[in-house]
């Protein structure tokens, strides 16, 4: 293990072209990609936000339009860096596909238009490596600094990076065996690809981030950047005194509803922390890799702010400096 790092360092975040960041539906991961966006291109980095699912509310977030298959700057900063954001619809994936092996425009428009749907039905996975596909040729092409993915829901996060080996194992020669061969070998280098998964202080989401990191860490060897807890509760090491007892010590008196109702915020606070501590200990105890907490951010919306205090928060975090 390495030194542990004193000082907020930006710089693990771009250890690799490509950040594929996934979590359970509802965990926040698509708002830590955007965090992490944010954290990179604040040190300089120009940064590509990719939306696989086109997420609404993900661009006004970042600054910008709401996210489409058009490339558009949504944030530039003070010291250079800048974020991009688009998508990549699998049917425009499948036409760049084309052009790029040749196909002339006309027919490339018809053949993108008509053959998809038929084509991707005979064979699965094929809509996800076109994506994937895409991604790649821009990393081949240095086209950015970082490119976030911001990836499906975990349940379908695996099929979606696991569909290139899947066609390998089916195609046995011609040009959908050489594009998954080639998304294989950007997922499976460390210097081009790594993933960052993001999960809640919950049993059900951190069970599903260690399936999802065994899944992707273990079996398809992509390297793991930390592990994310999004949504954590700040210690409160006053809740360890009763409110009666607390009440004492600053000379104030209490009537029996007032000890009551506080007694019962106590209570479910003292839980919720005691939980956040268990899951986060089983996580610990099951993967190796470093653990990031990110603060729960008490708003029924978030704004651009709020991406600041994440990102803050992700430099911030202290862990080996291995990971780098």
């Amino acid at each position: 293990m390495g030194a542990v790092t004193e000082q907020p360092d930006a710089s693990w975040l771009t250890a690799a072209t490509v950040m594929v960041v996934a979590g359970k539906g509802g965990v926040g991961s698509s708002t830590v990609a955007a965090a992490a966006a944010v954290a990179a291109a604040r040190e300089g980095a120009d940064v590509i936000f990719v939306a696989v699912d086109g997420r609404p509310g993900m661009g006004t977030l970042l600054g910008g339009r709401e996210i489409s298959d058009r490339e558009q700057t949504v944030q530039r900063m003070k010291g250079g860096g800048k974020i991009r954001a688009r998508s990549i619809p699998a049917e425009q994936a499948f036409g760049d596909y084309l052009e790029l092996k040749g196909v002339g425009g006309l027919l490339r428009r018809a053949a993108s238009s008509a053959s998809l749907p038929m084509i991707a039905a005979a064979t699965p996975g094929l809509e996800h490596l076109l994506v994937l596909g895409k991604v790649k040729e821009m990393e081949k092409e240095a086209e950015a600094d970082l490119i976030v993915v911001d990836a499906p829901p975990a349940g379908h996060a695996a099929p979606f990076l696991r569909s290139a080996i899947g066609l390998s194992d089916v195609v046995k020669s011609g040009p959908i065996l050489d594009q998954a061969t080639e998304v294989s070998e950007m997922l499976a280098d460390p210097t081009r690809c790594r993933a960052m998964l993001v999960g809640l202080p919950e049993e059900t989401p951190i069970t599903e981030m260690i399936e999802l990191a065994n899944d992707l860490g273990d079996d398809l060897s992509i390297d793991l950047l930390p592990l994310v807890v999004n949504g954590c509760w700040p210690d409160r090491p006053g809740l360890a005194k009763s409110p009666a007892m607390a009440a004492r010590s600053h000379k104030l008196k209490l009537t029996d509803s007032a000890k009551a109702a506080l007694e019962s915020a106590a209570s479910f606070g003292r839980s919720r922390l005691a939980q956040q501590r268990e899951q986060i200990a089983r996580l610990e105890s099951q993967r190796s890799e470093p653990v990031i907490t990110l603060p729960r951010l008490a708003t029924p919306r978030l704004d651009s702010d709020d991406l600041v205090t994440l990102a803050d928060a992700l430099i911030g975090a202290e862990f080996d400096e291995d990971m780098t």
